[in-house]
């Protein structure tokens, strides 16, 4: 192979900006590229060269420790190169390990040959393992003090970027997809999914009536590109969803995709398609916080951040205690236009005139008889009158499956309207036993049960408690339809949810008051409905969550201690015995198992909202937590000061106590003679490999808390604080210099495609509204005709 034949380091595009063109989003968040193997993993690294960089490769050698890695020489453009620039691969089977720079050690003389040779003027490092900002400078610089000109490390999350970017690519390495590109196929079937949603609400259409709401709602998108719906149950955040997404997905330039949970995004985000339109209902847990899906939002936002930026749209609805909740566990990772609540709506403040014309469109459109509707005529003004007012209680008002026992009587119309709640569990109670029981089976499911995969130990288990038999409790799903449940679409699967979230309030409700209703979910509920809903006794209380009693310890302690040791059940398992176990079941499931505190997680992105820790901080408080798992999360939270400057630990007292006081001393010390003096340059180092469709404050949240915890220490010496300040200077300069590279970028302005939603004229909709002229006859007049 000749010199010329290969390409220059002057003509070779610069790795680290190749893949922030626009790509199309595979259905990942990661990649097992640990688990391909090292020759697939060798053949991947060959053609990351030839697809992303455009450059075909020859290998130059193979390794000598038994084939985990190789090195490639990338030919030159014009044959008329006299510089040389070499690819190393370097494959682990580790699926947690990350590269150190011990690791380059091996390959030094080979470098330094290569350098020798010429044909190491540009050097590129690719691993399968993760690669931390502070290690790969580390490795630029022994890479640049060998003689190599240009010195780049890749590692696993840029490889996972370029497959994601490049359908081709992952065609020509199937073993890290399959074999094909299916996203194509998965967003139609998305597509499909979706509109089958709508199908449900377009009906509604006819009832739907346009309040102030939803005019904000259109203009917060149209201005910020996202809106978040907040209300209390039945004020009708879903129905303005559903509507809105209803209108954009009758425009054939608009893709409109209904999402379950934050996961679903990377599935769905097309950026060579501005015309996507994401609606999440109930986007951080239905009826109590999905401790889980705040965790993926937290990294999922800032993706949104840049899909928005792009054209796309976002419209997300909570109900206001959940997203509170929400909030201060998002903090600094929050979309900034719902932390300044410029993009928030609240849904549930009507006028007079939108309750009125509301509960008339219900009435009147309803399923009830010709008759009833005259009978309830007289007294409609007052109940649209009710301060309680809500729009989804208007709507049941309307259908006779839930007014059977209601009595045609002022008093109980306006009971109906003020207590929906009551009324609605004395409806559920009055059902026949087979109805009630499939509501309850479809509760055991956390409200999404597959149409053909029923769980047996659950239905076994209501069969039991209601006593009516499994086939006619299923048997029964059907009637349902319509009224108390409806038929969704979810993960791929046809599902039964219910019509409402309130039904599933009620439900919680009516199994509080039966303690035996209680002990019979605990055994036949999956695990998953266990921990992401139930508390214990004595524990602080969550709005709308069942309550375990004390009594019913040994029913609970029974089924965490069968808990299959399985990475994402075992996350909600630390958070279940962090925040929601009373002291006396978190001390009889450490002790009933001494390895259950060892078990692998997901971890958190800030060390002190992990689950894990958390709950390993609350077994040493209480004299649970043995010494080596004290060490090990010590060390873990030493490592994420001293690697990720990671320093939240410090402000919860808990935590912190994990580390003995002599090691904190020392961590302190530490801290001050080489993290912080390294910080401007590795602050450097992170605004260089920055992913420019984030914020770019966001990729410093670390650092900016990190030195406002440090600067609030009393008694810090001048040079200290100084190096503060130079810390900050650094960040400062590095977000300006990310913005600039950022604002560079060519990102086309979407905004007016989606003007044509706004029901109300921008002019319009500044312009004081004239008070309309007194009405001369009641809006129910023709109600009943």
């Amino acid at each position: 192979m000749e010199k010329n034949d290969l390409i220059t380091a002057r003509e070779m595009p610069n790795p680290d900006a190749v893949v922030a063109t626009a790509r199309a989003e595979g259905p990942w968040s990661d990649l097992a590229l640990h688990s391909i193997g090292w020759k697939a993993f060798q053949d991947l690294c060959s053609q990351v060269c030839e697809e992303v960089l455009h450059r075909p490769v020859a290998i130059f050698r193979e390794a000598q420790d038994g084939g985990q890695d190789a090195v490639f020489l990338i030919r030159s453009a014009d044959d008329a190169a006299s510089q040389v620039g070499s690819v190393q691969c370097k494959h682990s089977s580790n699926a947690s390990q990350r590269l150190k720079a011990s690791d380059l050690t091996p390959e030094l003389e080979h470098v330094e040959q290569l350098v020798a040779g010429d044909q190491a003027h540009t050097y590129i490092f690719m691993t399968s393992m993760s690669v931390d900002a502070p290690v790969a400078a580390e490795l630029r610089r022994r890479l640049h003090a060998l003689g190599v000109k240009k010195a780049h490390v890749l590692g696993k999350q840029y490889l996972v970027r370029a497959i994601r970017s490049s359908a081709r690519l992952r065609a020509l390495v199937p073993q890290v997809y399959g074999l094909g590109d299916l996203s194509a196929i998965l967003d139609q079937r998305l597509v499909q999914q979706t509109r089958a949603l709508l199908d449900h609400w377009i009906p509604k259409l006819k009832v739907y009536v346009p309040t102030a709401a939803h005019r904000k709602a259109v203009n917060a998108l149209n201005e910020h590109g996202v809106v978040l719906l907040l209300g209390n149950p039945s004020t009708g955040k879903s129905a303005i969803g559903a509507i809105l997404s209803t209108i954009a997905s009758e425009d054939m330039r608009h893709t409109v995709l209904n999402l379950t949970s934050p996961r679903d995004f990377d599935a769905g985000w097309n950026p060579h398609d501005p015309g996507r339109f994401f609606w999440i209902d109930d986007a951080f847990g239905s009826n109590v916080v999905r401790e889980e899906y705040v965790q993926d939002w937290a990294s999922t936002f800032r993706k949104v951040q840049a899909a928005i930026s792009r054209g796309n749209r976002f419209l997300l609805t909570s109900r206001r205690h959940i997203y509170e909740a929400a909030k201060w566990r998002l903090g600094q990772r929050n979309l900034p236009m719902f932390v300044d609540g410029r993009a928030i709506v609240d849904v549930g403040d009507l006028s007079p005139s939108e309750k009125g014309q509301i509960l008339y469109n219900h009435i009147t459109f309803g399923a009830q008889t010709q008759s009833w509707k005259r009978s309830v005529k007289p007294y409609l003004e007052e109940v649209a009158a009710v301060p309680e007012f809500l729009p989804g209680i208007a709507e049941r008002l309307g259908d006779p499956s839930f007014t059977k026992s209601l009595a045609v009587t002022e008093g109980e119309l306006l009971r109906f309207m003020r207590e929906p709640k009551e009324h609605l569990i004395d409806t559920i109670n009055a059902l026949d036993d087979p109805l009630r029981a499939a509501l309850i089976l479809v509760y055991v499911h956390q409200g999404a049960m597959p149409h053909n995969a029923i769980d047996a130990a659950a239905a076994s288990v209501v069969s039991e408690l209601t006593g009516v038999a499994a086939p006619r409790i299923r048997d029964s799903l059907a009637e349902l339809k319509g009224s108390f449940l409806r038929t969704a679409v979810v993960a791929g699967t046809e599902t039964w949810s219910f019509a409402h979230p309130t039904i599933a309030d009620a439900l919680t409700s009516i199994l509080r008051e039966r303690p035996h209703f209680i002990a019979a979910l605990l055994r036949g509920a999956s695990i998953e409905t266990i921990l992401g809903t139930f508390v214990c006794e004595g524990m602080r209380s969550m709005q709308d969550a069942p309550i375990i009693p004390a009594t019913l310890d040994d029913v609970l302690v029974a089924r965490l201690s069968r808990i299959p040791n399985e990475t994402s059940i075992n996350w909600s398992m630390f958070r279940f015995l962090a925040e929601r176990a009373s002291d006396k079941v978190f001390e009889r499931v450490v002790v009933a198992d001494d390895e259950i505190l060892r078990r692998e997680s997901w971890q958190s992105h800030r060390v002190s909202h992990d689950p894990k820790v958390q709950a390993h901080a609350r077994a040493y408080r209480l004299g649970w937590l043995d010494e080596y798992d004290q060490t090990q999360t010590a060390a873990r939270l030493r490592e994420a000061a001293l690697r990720d400057f990671d320093l939240s630990f410090f402000e919860e007292g808990d935590i912190l106590r994990l580390i003995p006081a002599a090691e904190v001393i020392s961590l302190g010390m530490k801290m001050r003679s080489k993290t912080l003096v390294e910080a401007p340059e590795r602050i450097q180092a992170v605004a260089e490999d920055a992913d420019l469709d984030e914020d770019p404050e966001s990729h410093f949240e670390n650092y900016s808390r990190g030195l406002e915890i440090l600067s609030e220490f009393e008694d810090l010496d001048a040079s200290t604080e100084e190096l503060i300040d130079e810390a900050r200077q650094a960040m400062a300069a590095a977000v300006e210099d990310i913005t600039e590279r950022k604002e560079a970028e060519d990102k086309p302005d979407h905004k007016a495609e989606w003007n044509y939603m706004s029901p109300v004229p921008r002019e319009q909709e500044s312009k004081p509204v004239a008070p309309a002229a007194p009405a001369r006859r009641s809006i129910f007049d023709d109600v009943d005709r």
